[in-house]
């Protein structure tokens, strides 16, 4: 090391110092700034509080139909949770599920025992139980709230809610609503389809369905003025499902991607959620607009599929005349070019594919079940290996699908960066916490690993995760 260098790494480590900012540092030869994200929350002392109460249902999710559902509070999103930046939120989970369940806070950096994660942060909250989430979140945004045991069944039967933290300092829209997209398996009478775990499902790219709604209802509808300027929340909640919202004349641009806001807004149309995925958008209805705007999911099809509507009628009103609300970032993507710290292979076993003859005929019989499993690194939960990082640390982690599927990558606990993808460098300019791998493909991420503690890193279709395909990633003080 030269005695330029030598200088430049003393005095970031003096402003360090001073400043009592984290930086991260890592054997590579580019220097790369620590997350913008890591400021302490001022504690306003408010603290707000809810319970929720996990139990079977009867609801509906089409006009004069019924089926049997899971939610909280008896409805499917449970309540709204808003506040603050730097307020505390206090929840009693109460189950009376027939099987024991939990809470995970997607998305929010919460202390390690408050994850929501059976067997590894807390036991799994019996029936009868109840458990008490309580933390106060580090980071103002979008988030959400949801089952995080047998999450196949859990969240296809409607356990899930939104969690929104505002930012005082941002502008405040004339709405501010938050839309939780799920899609349902449904028969012609709108029941469920009971069979939370077929194989067709486990082996592909999970439990899809064919109704869309949008707070757990159909036909959902915004109701907006000429000129007004709207923020709109998106959450893909559903199982499996990838959205590629559509938003037909309008010309909404990204403020935020999974709760943190991005370095420069963009355009909102041709972005991919994942489930689990977030996007706040940044929508001006018009001055001249009236009538009826179809919100879709381009995805599937070559024409959207209709999710909801924002009708627009009434007098025009002034529209608010402020620059998005962005925030500066560090690029990651130079560290595109060094070294991984970790690789990681996902591939499916398939026992039919190791069978003999006999076994394979029998199975195909519908004799004998096959059995198939997600793994990761050769090995499947609880067996995979864990990862693991020394806090401050920024590190690359080199993600191979070699599989034919989907899989959203979900990492608890920290905010990562996409920084490649089949080896062609990305820059995002925004953070993330879930990014969506297609089939065969090879992605990798710079984590910040901050937040001391053992944390998951699993696939976000419920049906992979529930078959094997997750690990820890452990963060040493």
């Amino acid at each position: 090391m030269n005695d330029a260098k030598v200088a430049v790494t003393l005095a970031a480590l003096l402003l360090t110092a001073v400043a009592g900012v984290l930086w991260f540092t890592r054997p590579i030869d580019t220097e790369l700034a620590a997350a913008t994200y890591i400021e302490p929350v001022a504690s306003t002392g408010v603290v707000h509080e809810y319970r929720l109460v996990a139990a079977p249902t009867t609801g509906s999710l089409t006009e004069g139909t019924e089926t049997d559902l899971w939610t909280y509070n008896g409805a499917t999103p449970g309540p709204e949770i808003r506040i603050t930046h730097g307020d505390t939120v206090r929840v009693v989970l109460e189950n009376n599920l027939p099987e024991p369940t939990s809470i995970h806070w997607h998305g929010i950096r919460v202390p390690h025992a408050m994850d929501g994660v059976p067997g590894l942060t807390q036991a799994p909250v019996a029936p009868g139980e109840t458990f008490t989430y309580e933390f106060t979140p580090p980071d103002a945004g979008t988030y959400w709230y949801h089952s995080h045991r047998r999450g196949n069944e859990q969240l296809a039967r409607g356990l899930y809610g939104a969690l929104i933290v505002e930012n005082p300092a941002e502008p405040t829209y004339a709405v501010d609503e938050v839309w939780l997209i799920d899609d349902w398996r449904v028969d012609d009478q709108g029941t469920l389809d009971p069979d939370f775990a077929s194989s067709a499902d486990v082996h592909h790219s999970g439990r899809w369905g064919e109704l869309f709604t949008v707070n757990g209802a159909t036909g959902t509808e915004l109701r907006a003025a000429p000129g007004e300027r709207i923020r709109l929340r998106l959450v893909n909640t559903a199982n499996a499902r990838i959205l590629q919202p559509d938003f037909g004349a309008l010309d909404p641009v990204v403020i935020a991607m999974d709760g943190l806001p991005v370095a420069r807004a963009f355009s909102a149309h041709g972005v991919e959620l994942a489930p689990g995925n977030r996007m706040d958008i940044d929508v001006t209805i018009p001055s001249d607009a009236s009538g009826e705007f179809s919100i879709g999911d381009f995805f599937t099809g070559i024409t959207p599929t209709e999710i909801a509507r924002i009708v627009v009628d009434g007098d025009p009103v002034a529209t608010p005349d402020f620059e998005p609300p962005t925030e500066g970032l560090p690029d990651w993507s130079l560290a595109a070019d060094d070294p991984a710290d970790h690789t990681v292979t996902v591939t499916l076993y398939s026992e039919f594919a190791e069978a003999d003859a006999d076994e394979q005929e029998a199975m195909l019989a519908g004799e004998r079940d096959a059995t198939f499993r997600w793994e990761l690194n050769g090995e499947a939960w609880p067996a995979a290996e864990t990862l693991t990082a020394d806090q401050g640390e920024l590190q690359k982690i080199r993600i191979i699908n070699d599989s034919g599927q989907f899989h959203p990558i979900h990492l608890h606990g920290q905010f990562f960066q996409l920084v490649s993808r089949n080896d062609v460098r990305v820059s995002e300019g925004h953070y993330r916490d879930t990014v969506l791998m297609s089939a065969f493909e090879t992605i990798e991420i710079v984590v910040g690993a901050y937040d001391v503690g053992t944390w998951m890193l699993h696939c976000h279709i419920q049906l992979h995760a529930e078959f094997g395909m997750a690990m820890l990633y452990e963060v040493r003080p």
